[in-house]
């Protein structure tokens, strides 16, 4: 569109509105409608409420138009002439002098803003004066997708400075790879590779750096981390998951557990603090065995139970979610998810250890030290050296003190490839592990949910420009 010299090119509505000294001018917008409310969509994503003359026909417009018009700034209060706050002008369009009509309506799922919901904008009446009374419009939010986008940009440049700064060093992975992962409960995205001579070759998109880290770290590397992407498939879509998303992962050689939650508690902290966090987060974050939990509140010990039909006759007993048919693994999930985690929601931050070695994935069995007279022995107990930290009752990330001993990996990879046919394994990264992984911890943590969580917001895809469920067609695609 072309403008005249005097013409006010905006930013965004919010600055005409702020320009109450002339009243009269020209902009652009996009036009949305809730219902039959009517309100319009600047260059900065926000949605602004508007006023149509009368002798403009509200029936000639449609959502996605795009709008040159002139308008006026009206102050609304009525009642405080004193006052200049932002909602006080209101802008009506006089007269519309261009309109590029949308050709279709839209039909992709929703962006949390600047689209329109009933959740984000809901109408408002206005009685001041009988040239504003019984008209419904929009408030104005500021424009809060664009805010938390930009403050996630600036959390992951702030997080790639806590590591540097601390002597890790940044490393940059593949997706395209030959095995996404070998946990039972992920699932991956397929793809294939064509080389020249037509010979097709079976990929996947990683649901974690791991396996490309420890190669690095077999290496001889000290520390390590990234900020990566990340793909989980199969229902990975709820307030707290994208099938796509940034997952932060670092190692230390020779660390311990302990040191790795000091990391992590590190890390939120200081992202809090450089968010203006309002929510106080514990100076030292409490830790929990989860045997411990189990034991103190349903009263089971999760070392006598061991043998699948042990415990199967203790958990019936305390849940009517638990079927004949599940399995011992199912069986812990389902007490965890029900007895557990509402004791965890009640810590604004915490950390819970030492899970049952079935979930120990490639994390180390826990070694005990036991003294007998002069003598000093080993003891492995059934539990694997794994910590998961909560946040806000949100489990925020995944860390191990690493299993190094490769014919024990590779004893786990077969259990659960037989288990899950369709697992695709890494042979270089079991080539790594011959060759010798140094001991080491890592943790895998979801930076994006975190950073949702410290700015109290509901689902994860509010940080997004384009989340996943955006680009189908409204409520196509299921979600949990």
């Amino acid at each position: 569109m072309n403008f005249k010299k005097n013409t006010l090119l905006l930013q965004n509505l919010f600055e005409l509105r702020k320009v109450h000294s002339v009243t009269k001018r020209q902009s652009i917008g996009r036009v949305f409608f809730i219902n039959s409310h009517m309100g319009l969509c600047d260059s900065s994503g926000s949605i602004w409420p508007v006023l149509l003359h009368k002798n403009i026909a509200i029936e000639n417009l449609k959502s996605g138009d795009i709008l040159s018009f002139n308008c006026e700034i009206i102050f609304s209060n009525t009642k405080n002439k004193n006052s200049y706050e932002d909602n006080c002008y209101l802008i009506e369009i006089n007269e519309i002098v261009k309109k590029i009509p949308c050709l279709e309506d839209w039909k992709n799922a929703v962006i949390p803003s600047p689209l329109p919901t009933k959740s984000f904008l809901f109408p408002q009446q206005i009685i001041t004066e009988e040239r504003l009374s019984n008209t419904h419009f929009y408030p104005s939010p500021s424009s809060e997708r664009i805010k938390y986008i930009k403050q996630r940009n600036r959390c992951l440049e702030r997080t790639k400075t806590f590591f540097n700064n601390r002597g890790f060093l940044n490393i940059e992975t593949p997706t395209l790879v030959p095995s996404g992962g070998v946990e039972v409960y992920l699932n991956t995205f397929a793809s294939e590779y064509i080389d020249h001579r037509d010979q097709k070759w079976q990929l996947e998109l990683p649901t974690s750096p791991e396996f490309a880290l420890k190669k690095i770290m077999s290496e001889g590397t000290d520390k390590i981390f990234q900020l990566s992407r990340a793909y989980r498939n199969k229902g990975e879509l709820s307030h707290h998951h994208e099938p796509e998303f940034i997952m932060l992962e670092w190692y230390r050689s020779g660390a311990t557990l302990q040191q790795i939650m000091h990391d992590t508690q590190t890390l939120v902290q200081t992202l809090a603090y450089f968010l203006g966090s309002s929510e106080e987060l514990p100076k030292q974050w409490p830790q929990y065995r989860v045997d411990d939990l189990f034991k103190k509140l349903i009263h089971i010990d999760l070392e006598e139970v061991q043998d699948r039909d042990i415990f199967y006759a203790k958990a019936k007993q305390l849940s009517p979610s638990i079927i004949e048919t599940d399995d011992w693994d199912s069986l812990f999930y389902k007490l965890f998810m029900e007895k557990i985690e509402p004791f965890l929601k009640e810590q604004t931050a915490c950390f819970v250890t030492h899970y049952p070695i079935q979930m120990g994935a490639l994390a180390a069995q826990e070694v005990i030290f036991v003294k007998n007279k002069n003598q000093q022995s080993n003891s492995t107990k059934p539990f694997a050296e794994r910590c998961e930290a909560f946040l806000f009752g949100v489990e925020i990330c995944n860390a191990y003190l690493e299993l190094v001993d490769a014919e024990n990996l590779l004893n786990r990879f077969q259990k659960t490839t037989q288990f899950r046919k369709s697992l695709k394994r890494d042979p270089i990264f079991e080539n790594t592990m011959q060759f010798g992984l140094p001991p080491c911890a890592g943790n895998a943590l979801g930076i994006d949910r975190v950073i949702a969580l410290l700015l109290g917001l509901k689902d994860i895809s509010t940080l997004y420009p384009i989340p996943f469920l955006s680009q189908f067609i409204a409520e196509t695609v299921a979600k949990e």
